[in-house]
């Protein structure tokens, strides 16, 4: 089971898919980058913004840059950081 998260923000209907017995392995591009860990973190920002982008009722966008969304989500942590530190201190 493990990676399916990521199989299922490409493709959300991928167990549908399985049901009616077509072969189905969506698979996000790699990321071919010299530091494996900020390749893996980018991975996870990949998967989190498809993530998002299903929650919003939008189609999962594999093609989308690994960089912007691996930017895009340090903002949205930072972001939630200080909220959570603002709140904190009150």
């Amino acid at each position: 089971m493990a990676g399916i998260g990521t199989a299922m923000a490409v493709e959300p209907h991928l167990v549908k898919h399985w049901r009616e017995g077509k072969n189905s392995h969506p698979q996000l591009p790699p990321i071919h980058w010299k530091r494996k860990p900020l390749a893996a973190l980018a991975t996870m920002a990949v998967v989190k913004f498809q993530l998002h982008r299903l929650s919003r009722g939008h189609q999962p966008r594999p093609q989308v840059s690994a960089l912007w969304a691996l930017i895009r989500d340090q903002l949205y942590i930072a972001k939630r950081t200080r909220q959570y530190k603002q709140a904190m201190a009150k």
